[in-house]
């Protein structure tokens, strides 16, 4: 069955884009290592196969018990494309995708449902190092690094569970409609301004109020008509 196994899951994999180690790691783990079509698991043992299919899903594939590696393999690449593993994707979202049902979802856990205690990202860190070992040797790829690969930029952001992207920075305090205030411009003009002063070793006295609520440009000709009133009346 070793034979058959592979050349499925080389085949699925270069169809669908990803990693032959990463899908023949996550058949191990969720088989425990014995690649059987058969085997059922789950809290009432209604899940089946090689990636523990639930009952709707058996259904909608056609997976069923004693069903041959190629053909439970056609059902398993057609449940990952259906559900949104895309070309490039790695270790976490095509655990993601099997697990939780898409990609992304790496803080997700079935561990009510009957499966092993973790989230997705804790079982792809932790749990999975020995089943990648087992899957670099099946295909003969030694050279394929233990660790696992890190996920790819899905570019998903229709669910709050999806993971966050960069954040991003929130409008300068003080400054409508999110406009950033020209602070290099500001400093630069002041400091030409106060030149002479501080050439003449006079520090300066001069308390310059801050306008707020006004435009970059706006606060920039405020404070330098200030400044310059100050200067006049010293």
């Amino acid at each position: 069955m070793g034979s058959e196994i592979t050349d499925a899951v080389r085949a699925t994999a270069g169809r669908l884009g990803i990693s032959p180690s990463d899908l023949l790691t996550a058949i191990s783990f969720e088989t425990g290592g014995r690649m059987s079509t058969s085997l059922r698991g789950g809290k009432d043992n209604t899940m089946l196969g090689l990636i523990q299919f639930d009952p709707e899903n058996q259904r909608k594939y056609g997976v069923r018990a004693n069903q041959s590696v190629t053909d439970q393999m056609g059902a398993v690449e057609s449940y990952l494309r259906d559900r949104g593993l895309q070309p490039g994707m790695g270790m976490l979202d095509l655990y993601s995708t099997i697990n939780a049902g898409r990609p992304g979802l790496y803080d997700r856990s079935d561990t009510a449902n009957g499966g092993t205690p973790g989230t997705v990202a804790d079982k792809v860190a932790t749990q999975m190092v020995g089943h990648r070992a087992r899957a670099n040797t099946m295909l003969g790829d030694e050279s394929n690094p233990i660790s696992i690969s890190p996920p790819a930029q899905s570019g998903s952001s229709d669910d709050a569970s999806s993971p966050p992207t960069s954040p991003s920075v929130p409008p300068t305090s003080g400054t409508p409609g999110g406009e950033t205030p020209d602070v290099p411009t500001v400093g630069a003009a002041l400091g030409k301004m106060m030149a002479p002063q501080q050439q003449q070793n006079v520090p300066p006295q001069i308390n310059i109020p801050q306008p707020v609520g006004l435009p970059a440009a706006q606060r920039l000709a405020a404070i330098m008509q200030r400044l310059q009133v100050a200067q006049n009346g010293s």
